[in-house]
């Protein structure tokens, strides 16, 4: 059945109008997510060449994601105010300017700024709670989770392209040069950030004051931003980590772009399909069971033989769980509390997922600096996802879904 949602004030879009601005929130979530997820596939060059410990180079990851989650509020809440195509552009050019120096980096430092500050603002300006508030301000409520199940999907597709554009980049031309051209398609953003300024933006803009918004008080918010903080860590850390888990198993390198561009592949499929259930059942429920599946997936591929066939199955099954978390958690918010602060608000929960993103890929990092292995944070993991599957419990459905249910 259908969940309903406070009514919304968007103004009626075109046909036209919708179709262009799912297509670019898809386009510039395939470059967002596509060209941040793949960037672990470069993880074991950089250590070979520049010498560092693993643990310093995934500091730089950690707080990349740290950042990411810390301008996504800020993010939102400038979009809401100076309007979706600004922020866009700004971010996708101190996007692309980070990759730049991040190619160059001979320093230690000059690596941690790069990587660390500069992609993460980058990543932050142009990622799901800007994208997915301007299409949802564009969709009437009975479409809006199967829209943004869509526009999600992009960040799954990009993880598909980019990671095998990685991986044959990184190895006919090594990681500085792949790099470079990662910053040459992170342009694109540019180009379709137009695509995504609602007619509200067109004019003069009676933009909200530029605050924390009063839901943050509400305990079905924070339940939401727990469960995101473990959807974090575990992508984080497989994205990451899982190009150094196949070396050490003795693998080639492309098992790991492979394995990595089937998650992508197979979560395009799984994040409609959980746009399209978000639409007709209760969305927290359908997270309990997304997460609950996760931990049972990390059980098994903890006790499994490491081979080439493993990592495939796991990435095939855990594709279609990866992203699907995204269009059920904006959806959950955009019912809850309205799509007018789905910017800010899904920013806000978008900061917890990076902080478990922080977490993830450093404290991996740190284990596997210091036990030799990686068993630790799988154990970890699921864990957390058996603890995100019982947060959402609590989340009721609302009243007028409940009651025609009985």
């Amino acid at each position: 059945m259908s969940e309903t949602s406070p009514p919304s004030t968007a103004p009626p879009s075109t046909r036209q109008t919708l179709l262009l601005a799912v297509a670019a929130g898809f386009a510039i979530l395939a470059i967002n997510m596509g060209v941040r997820q793949s960037m672990g596939l470069l993880l074991p060059d950089m250590a070979q060449q520049l010498r560092w410990p693993l643990g310093d180079l995934s500091l730089a990851f950690g707080v990349q994601n740290l950042v990411w989650g810390a301008v996504a509020p800020f993010a939102g809440l400038a979009a809401e105010r100076y309007g979706t195509q600004r922020v866009l552009l700004v971010g996708g050019l101190i996007y692309v300017f980070g990759l730049v120096l991040l190619a160059l980096s001979e320093s230690y430092w000059l690596y941690q700024l790069s990587n660390g500050l500069l992609v993460g603002v980058g990543v932050g300006a142009t990622t799901f709670p800007v994208v997915l508030a301007a299409v949802g301000r564009l969709v009437d409520e009975h479409r809006r989770s199967f829209a943004l199940g869509i526009v999600s999907a992009g960040g799954s597709s990009g993880q598909f392209l980019f990671a095998l554009l990685t991986q044959w980049a990184t190895e006919h031309y090594g990681w500085s040069l792949a790099l470079l051209l990662l910053a040459a398609c992170t342009l694109i953003i540019l180009l379709f950030s137009p695509w995504l300024r609602s007619p509200r933006e067109a004019g003069a803009v009676a933009s909200p004051p530029l605050s924390l918004p009063a839901s943050y008080r509400d305990a079905r918010l924070w339940l939401l931003a727990t469960g995101f903080f473990v959807c974090g860590f575990h992508v984080a850390f497989i994205s990451v980590h899982l190009p150094n888990l196949v070396a050490i198993c003795g693998l080639q390198p492309e098992v790991a772009g492979n394995a990595l561009a089937l998650i992508g592949l197979v979560n395009v499929g799984g994040v409609i399909l959980a746009g399209w259930l978000g639409g007709r059942h209760h969305k927290p429920y359908l997270l309990s069971l997304i997460y609950l599946m996760r931990a049972l997936l990390v059980v098994v591929f903890m006790l499994a033989p490491k081979t080439a066939l493993s990592f495939y199955l796991f990435a095939a099954v855990m594709g279609m769980l990866w992203l699907s978390t995204v269009p059920l958690t904006s959806g959950s918010l955009a019912q809850y509390f309205g799509i007018q602060r789905l910017a800010s608000l899904f920013g806000w929960v978008m900061f917890s997922h990076q902080v478990g993103a922080f977490v993830g890929a450093w404290l991996a990092g740190w284990v596997f600096d210091t036990t030799g292995n990686y068993d630790l944070i799988w154990i970890l993991s699921a864990a957390l996802g058996v603890v995100a599957a019982l947060v959402h419990l609590p989340i009721r459905p609302p009243l007028r879904l409940a009651s025609s249910e009985a």
